[in-house]
């Protein structure tokens, strides 16, 4: 008998690395654009589309992780606080990294921070990847 938060755990767990490394596979992408493009850099739309299909790939199996350690009666709220923490962390890093690309004229700095939060960010869903703590 499979319990709740069972199912695919291992399959979702690679989603979510996958989805981070394509997150960070796009963000190294559009820093080369930057620092070899002249002009209209038309590489940076693949580049970005990297980094969305990342955050997609990654954002459903994470939610589905996180949520699966909370009480049936809890889900609610926590699903809510948990979008709440999304759009809040969303707009901080564009506030954020939005006011570091226009401080030093280059995306190559606020990439690569966000480089860093990625590679953060990854470390961090390590412990909702493994079966302790169910």
């Amino acid at each position: 008998m499979v319990r709740r938060g069972e199912a695919g755990t291992s399959v979702g767990a690679r989603v979510v690395f996958g989805g981070l490394a394509l997150l960070l596979v796009g963000i190294l992408a559009a820093i080369a654009v930057d620092a070899s493009v002249r002009g209209y850099p038309w590489p940076l739309p693949v580049a970005l589309a990297l980094c969305g299909l990342g955050m997609g790939t990654f954002t459903v199996p994470f939610f589905t992780a996180a949520l699966a350690r909370v009480r049936p009666h809890e889900t609610g709220s926590a699903a809510g606080l948990l979008n709440a923490v999304q759009q809040l962390g969303g707009t901080l890093g564009v506030a954020l990294l939005g006011g570091l690309y226009l401080g030093s004229g280059t995306a190559a700095a606020p990439l690569g921070l966000g480089a860093g939060l990625v590679a953060a960010a990854a470390a961090a869903v390590v412990p909702l990847s493994s079966r302790r703590g169910r």
